[in-house]
């Protein structure tokens, strides 16, 4: 537009001091046949034709740049974000290998003492020893599957009994049991339906997990786990509650987040690789449920899971 409006004001300018409008009008009369004056009529609304398109096109023009822009921004988030992913996993690949090889290499160990001893007692201790690293090894497979599955399918959800899955729960965690003094109770409200649809195995990796954080710790007392069911809307509550040395509160906000462990007890304690209940948080959400968490320090800790399912007659 300021180009145009440049040209005109130059022309005129021009026109004017070269007297070249009395020229025009002279060669004009002896060309009439060419119709100059109409030409020259016309002119002013050329130009102004001219400006609204430029203008018009320039508001396009600006249109277009800025969506470019704000494409370029979402590129880079999306960039930004793929690249932490990929991170991600990488992080959780090499440590939940680094998990992998510590019960396995529990088993290997018990299995070559069982070997050395002749002890009917010390047998049984290796024995079980054995076990319980065998049950720890099995929750970790299905943490690495569960965090694999949850890039590439939706959620799974089936027929089950919740109060075989606590059942489940129960055997698989009670060797953990075995050299730690610490009691291990289920609940089971009267409430809960004998059979419901929803994420059975997603269900049992979170309490699991949860368990054997729990565990982790507790030196002496008790972890209880607790089951019950919601109408409003349909879901299945799981409590697990531990008497052992609690989270500082400082902690709590992060104690979700993967690769951090927070301080417990005191003074404070830490242990482990700090997956687990970063995977459990990411199951609940997986599966549209909630997690909250109760805790403070030399009070123990109380989790509480939401998980949605749906009541289903008994066969």
């Amino acid at each position: 537009m300021l180009l145009y409006c440049a040209i005109l004001v130059l022309g005129t300018g021009l026109f004017i001091h070269m007297d070249a409008y009395e020229s025009f009008m002279v060669f004009s009369r002896s060309h009439e046949g060419w119709e100059l004056d109409e030409m020259a009529m016309m002119l002013p609304a050329v130009l102004i034709c001219l400006v609204i398109f430029s203008l018009n096109r320039m508001r396009e023009l600006r249109r277009r740049a800025r969506l470019l822009e704000e494409s370029r921004r979402q590129l880079a988030v999306v960039h930004e974000e793929l690249r932490a992913l990929a991170d991600s996993k990488e992080e959780f690949l090499t440590t939940a290998c680094h998990e992998l090889k510590s019960p396995l290499v529990g088993i290997v160990d018990a299995l070559q003492l069982i070997e050395l001893t002749r002890d009917p007692v010390e047998r049984q201790e290796l024995v079980g020893l054995a076990e319980a690293s065998a049950r720890r090894l099995g929750v970790l497979v299905e943490n690495v599957l569960e965090y694999s599955r949850q890039d590439s399918l939706g959620p799974a959800r089936n027929r089950f009994s919740p109060e075989a899955l606590l059942e489940s729960v129960r055997e698989i965690a009670a060797p953990l049991t075995l050299n730690q003094g610490v009691a291990l109770c289920v609940d089971l409200d009267r409430d809960v339906p004998g059979a419901v649809l929803g994420a059975e195995n997603a269900l049992r990796l979170i309490a699991l997990n949860l368990v054997g954080n729990a565990m982790k710790h507790t030196e002496a007392g008790e972890v209880r786990v607790g089951l019950e069911y919601r109408t409003e809307p349909e879901a299945l509550v799981l409590t697990v509650a531990d008497s052992g040395s609690g989270i500082a509160a400082e902690d709590l906000p992060t104690i979700f987040e993967p690769f951090r462990q927070g301080a417990y007890g005191n003074p404070p304690k830490v242990s482990g690789l700090g997956i687990g209940l970063s995977i459990v948080k990411r199951s609940v959400e997986f599966n549209r449920g909630t997690i909250s968490v109760e805790s403070s320090l030399g009070r123990g800790s109380r989790f509480i899971v939401t998980l949605p399912v749906e009541s289903l007659p008994q066969e």
